[in-house]
């Protein structure tokens, strides 16, 4: 490629922020889903089993947030996981239309399992990086995540906006939170009643 010029504008995607923790992301996932897979669990299984984790049952609409898919694939992951026992619904403890799904022993043996196996890998990249670099690293991604409310979650007024700029009708990766659903509905019924109103008599 030696007789390719680069275009003067060009910059490296590496530069960017997006690019560099996507790519971070990859290869972390790749690792996170074959020690999931060595124990029986998708990745995706395994990301709820991570969030129950932290030892607080969730509802469906919940584990969906924390999760970043929608409330139908998080009923579909969660009802796999029961059925290999790994979780299990009980009652709300002050409201009865809400089940919580939460960790068996046996779910809480194999989250073990995996999470020793990425200890061990995030160990030795604390070795390549040095200590005192990896502990800011991580502390880092997760500030900036809650800076920027985890890709919208959290600030439904910035994501309607952001929906509304969009210039294609191919479905994002973002799922929409149900509250930005709903202000993007309403939006667009008094969008329909100002044009109705604008229309001459006939």
């Amino acid at each position: 490629m030696d007789d390719i010029v680069p275009d003067p504008r060009g910059e490296p995607a590496t530069a960017r922020l997006n690019y560099s923790a996507y790519r971070l992301a990859r290869a972390l996932n790749r690792f996170a889903e074959n020690a999931a897979l060595a124990h029986g669990v998708t990745l995706s299984q395994f990301l709820v089993l991570q969030v129950l984790g932290e030892g607080v049952p969730l509802s469906n609409a919940h584990l969906a947030r924390r999760t970043f898919v929608s409330a139908q694939a998080a009923h579909n992951v969660s009802n796999e996981l029961i059925e290999s026992g790994l979780v299990e619904r009980g009652a709300h403890p002050s409201n009865k239309r809400i089940r919580l799904v939460q960790l068996t022993e046996q779910g809480w043996d194999v989250l073990g399992q995996c999470h020793a196996e990425l200890r061990a890998h995030e160990d030795r990249l604390s070795e390549l990086l040095g200590g005192e670099v990896h502990g800011s690293l991580a502390e880092a991604l997760d500030r900036s995540a809650q800076a920027l409310a985890g890709g919208y979650f959290g600030d439904d007024e910035a994501e309607v906006a952001a929906i509304a700029r969009r210039q294609t009708s191919i479905r994002p990766r973002q799922i929409p939170s149900r509250l930005a659903r709903a202000r993007m509905r309403a939006a667009a019924s008094a969008h329909d009643e100002d044009d109705d109103e604008a229309q001459p008599a006939g």
